[in-house]
């Protein structure tokens, strides 16, 4: 896997970390556990008996998985406090119960990369001496450093089977552009004001949203094939071009809103829109909607334009 390969599946993780409800983020944690370790074991809630307080365990190493990922995280930190306890209290009384021996208790955050309260931190080490086990925090970058070692393979799996590649961006089917575009107009946006820039200089505009050389191919490679969109806006009513715009600057400004601010931020909200916007995870679908984005970031408000 190329250094520029590494990178968008980074981006590819954080973008579907951003997008997970709590059983997706469990689901694509436990997965990236599974492909680290093989002793790993992910729990079913059974009933009554629920899944013992643990979404995963190791019992080799005696390691115990709890996962929290509220919709919102901000303004619960007494929230969390108060379900850390009740987790870990449920966890070792139920595995202990059964003959399983608990060394080591991780409460993992969906945090989105916004970092946690202090006190998560100190409550974890209260936990530790008051059970006499190691307890610790994990974040969505703990998790993104566990992913990032592990072979290419298993990486390229996690993130959905493919790693995007600008030169695969040729020839796009005209007939899968029209399900994208019939896909992206069951959205409903809200209408907008703002003027298209008359002349945008595309090589600058990438420099000003300090977007990475990777991302730049992409938007390069769908610029290169935008006579496809154009061909079909002259083939249809000035309705969809305009919905279109609508619907892709209203997913900018989602992302911009719920992204955290970050050295990579701009390159995740362009994997963001880029995830939001195709109906299917292949590569005829996604590379549609590359030169779709690249269409409205050289033509609209999609990004920062320069002054």
């Amino acid at each position: 896997m190329t250094k520029e390969e590494k990178y968008i599946a980074r981006i590819l993780l954080k973008s579907r970390f951003h997008q997970a409800d709590k059983q997706a983020f469990e689901d694509l944690f436990t997965k990236i556990k599974q492909n680290e370790d093989g002793n790993f074991k992910q729990v079913k809630p059974q009933g009554r008996l629920g899944d013992g307080k643990c979404d995963g365990f190791n019992a080799l190493s005696e390691e115990y998985y709890q996962v929290y990922a509220p919709e919102e995280l901000s303004g619960n930190e007494a929230t969390m406090l108060s379900k850390m306890d009740s987790s870990v209290n449920g966890l070792i009384k139920f595995w202990q119960e059964k003959d399983f021996k608990v060394s080591k208790f991780y409460y993992v955050v969906k945090d989105d990369y916004k970092n946690v309260y202090p006190l998560l931190y100190t409550n974890a080490k209260v936990i530790a001496k008051k059970f006499d086990i190691k307890c610790e925090i994990l974040t969505c970058k703990d998790i993104e450093d566990t992913f990032l070692k592990l072979d290419e393979d298993k990486m390229i799996d996690i993130v959905g089977g493919i790693i995007p590649d600008p030169l695969n961006i040729t020839n796009v089917d005209y007939g899968v552009m029209q399900e994208v575009i019939a896909f992206l107009l069951q959205s409903k946006a809200p209408k907008i004001k703002e003027e298209i820039p008359t002349h945008p200089d595309f090589e600058k505009k990438i420099i000003f949203n300090s977007l990475s050389k990777a991302v730049a191919d992409f938007l390069n490679a769908g610029q290169r094939q935008n006579f496809v969109i154009k061909d079909y806006f002259e083939l249809n009513s000035k309705f969809t071009k305009e919905e279109l715009r609508q619907i892709f600057t209203n997913t900018y400004k989602q992302a911009v809103l719920e992204i955290p601010e970050s050295d990579t931020k701009n390159d995740e909200i362009f994997q963001f829109i880029a995830d939001k916007s195709s109906p299917k995870d292949i590569f005829a679908f996604h590379n549609a909607v590359y030169v779709l984005i690249a269409y409205y970031f050289e033509y609209c408000d999609i990004f920062e334009t320069p002054n």
